[in-house]
């Protein structure tokens, strides 16, 4: 994996928001091109849905990894939570139980591990070449 950079983050609420920040700054840093805007933007909801799930479940310390591999953005969040993330089919009046399905359909390819104490969830998005504007 080429240029990973690792962040920790507290498991807060806070936490969604300023790692969407990290991430979407990190790929521009790695691409050494402004991120296409729909990119962008599937970067940012990727991070903040796999962080939010991190801080609902409990972890107290949540790791966020971005890195380049063989042409693909490799995003990862490491917590320290139990459990383990399964996505769920959520009916019209529910409020939780999206972010899992959309990572699926936003993603090239996600997945997890085991990580004692807790678990990486991951997710990986193609690199549009510099002149698409996806």
């Amino acid at each position: 994996m080429t240029g990973l950079t690792e962040r920790e983050f507290a498991g807060d609420a806070r936490s969604p928001a300023a790692a969407r920040g990290f991430a979407k700054s990190t790929v521009t840093r790695l691409l050494g091109r402004p991120v296409p805007p729909l990119l962008g933007d599937d970067i940012e909801l990727i991070v903040s849905e796999l962080v939010t799930n991190a801080v609902r479940a409990g972890s107290s310390r949540i790791v966020v990894g971005v890195g380049l591999d063989d042409g693909r953005i490799r995003l990862h969040v490491t917590d320290e939570a139990g459990g383990w993330p399964e996505p769920r089919h959520a009916g019209v009046y529910d409020t939780h139980g999206r972010g899992l399905p959309l990572v699926s359909a936003l993603s090239a390819s996600w997945g997890g591990r085991l990580a004692p104490p807790g678990k990486v969830v991951w997710a990986e998005l193609a690199v549009p070449g510099p002149g698409n504007a996806q």
